[in-house]
């Protein structure tokens, strides 16, 4: 009797020491829940989960229909062609702005017809127009700059007969154009679009008469 009397003593005792050990009773308090590190684990592993279903979300699938092709972009030397093209024979109708003077008053028209315009050989951005003035074409010798494939032209105090010294920049895009004018201690806006003549009709040849 007296053997285990001692034996329950002793186990009892080592029971206590031990539960009385810190990590154990963390783990037991793990194990039930109640532990408040529990609640914590609990949350990082919903935001866990819900982090891996938005990556799965945000991951793109493959799709079986094909790639649209990307559409190849202009050249310079296409560019300047097209320009060339789209000035020769063309004519700017727009209007023009003078600062300070405008206010509600109407926007005052402009209009500029061309002849020839092309590169000069051998100039990076030289380019010859010819420029209609009362009937008369007046040559001029521009310089056209270009931001990519958009032409701009460049005037730096440059005389033209019959009209004055003017410097300006005027930026084309498409059928539009627009950009500054500066006439001595005048200047303003220029705005409008590039007009081509439409071709004349050709006459049909006329047969000749069989007798």
């Amino acid at each position: 009797m007296s053997e285990i009397r001692t034996n329950i003593v002793l186990r009892t005792r080592s029971d206590s020491i031990i539960s009385s050990r810190p990590e154990v009773e963390e783990l037991i308090l793990l194990q039930k829940g109640t532990h408040p590190m529990s609640k914590l684990l609990l949350i990082s592993l919903l935001v866990f989960i819900l982090n891996l279903n938005v990556i799965a979300q945000d991951t793109p699938k493959k799709s079986d229909e094909p790639t649209p092709a990307k559409i190849p972009l202009k050249t310079r030397e296409q560019a300047e062609k097209e320009f060339e093209e789209q000035l020769s024979g063309a004519t700017l109708v727009g209007f023009f702005t003078t600062d300070g003077q405008n206010g509600d008053k109407p926007l005052k028209p402009d209009r500029y017809k061309l002849g020839q315009v092309r590169k000069m050989p051998g100039k990076e951005d030289q380019y010859l127009f010819s420029y209609e003035l009362k009937g008369t074409p007046i040559p001029l010798l521009l310089t056209v700059k270009w931001a990519g494939t958009t032409p701009v032209i460049v005037l730096d105090e440059l005389t033209i007969p019959g009209m004055g010294t003017f410097s300006s920049r005027v930026m084309f895009h498409g059928d539009r154009y627009a950009g500054t004018w500066q006439h001595g201690p005048v200047g303003g806006l220029m705005f409008g679009k590039v007009e081509k003549a439409e071709p004349k009709p050709q006459k049909p040849e006329s047969k000749p008469k069989t007798e």
